[in-house]
Formats: structure tokens, sequence, C-alpha cells
């Protein structure tokens, strides 16, 4: 035991030591952390943004909006920042199929693209694409029905 004298605040030491070293590494990095963490908090904004205007889009079925005139949605995120969702939508395909009764109902594909992007930052942009089948109203089953959901970005 007596060889043992001093080897725990030895390794308190060289503990505080490492723990230091390690703080003067996150403090020298080039980007800082409040950059780094507003630009993951404006790309989340954006892709929020996106799925807001697909959702939105999908909710307004069977209207649609064109590329020429998209539907435009502006909101504010923040005190000096605001964001916005741009859709556009059209009618790609139909067709029939059977149904629950033992006839057959036709349906329409709807394909909608959603951007989202926040003004503050210019490359927080992201993009929803959405293929959605939808049954006319008298269907007992005419809620849209999400086919195909991908999602791109931040570009």
């Amino acid at each position: 035991m007596c060889g043992r004298r001093g080897s725990a605040i030895i390794l308190a030491m060289l503990l505080l030591v490492l723990l230091s070293a390690a703080g003067m590494y996150a403090v020298s990095l080039p980007d800082s952390v409040a950059e780094n963490s507003l630009q993951q908090y404006h790309a989340a904004v954006a892709r929020n943004l996106a799925r807001a205007g697909a959702y939105a889009a999908i909710a307004s079925l069977p209207k649609v909006y064109p590329d020429p005139a998209p539907y435009v949605r502006r909101v504010p995120v923040g005190p000096i920042a605001s964001g916005r969702y741009s859709v556009t939508s059209r009618r790609t395909g139909g067709g029939k199929e059977p149904d629950g009764a033992g006839g057959e109902s036709g349906f329409d594909v709807y394909t909608l693209v959603s951007e989202g992007s926040v003004s503050a930052a210019p490359g927080s942009g992201f993009q929803v694409r959405v293929e959605v089948r939808l049954r006319p109203l008298p269907a007992p089953d005419a809620r849209p029905r999400i086919l195909k959901w991908e999602e791109i970005g931040p570009r």
C-alpha cells in the first residue's frame, strides 16, 4: 500500500489535462457552434415548410396548381427571417381498379412538388415530391392515398 501513495491525485490531474485539451480544441474550431446550429435550424425549417406545402396540396386535391402559377405561402420563422413554400401539382394519370363491392371504381394520380426555403439562408432549400392516388368523392374510400414520398435537400 505504501507504493501507491498519490496515485489518485496523479489520475485526477491527468483527467483535468485531458478535459482542458478537449475544451481548447472545441474553442479553436473554425465554425462556431452557434453558426452551425443556425444553419441546422434553417435547414429544418425549410424541410418542414416543404412537408407542410405537400400536405396542404394533398388536402386541396383535386385542385391543381400548374407550373406557371404555383401556390405560394409565406410564413414568418423568426424575428429577421421568413420562410415560404411553393407547390406545383398536376394530374399525371388515372385508371380503374376493383373496389370492395365487386365493381370497378376510377381513380386519378397526381404528382405534387413542394419547395420550402428560408429567406435568411439561401442554401437551405428543400424539396418534397409526392405521388397521390385519389378516388372520386362518391367512393367510400375517397381519401387521398400517398403512393410515393421523396424528400430532396438541402439545396
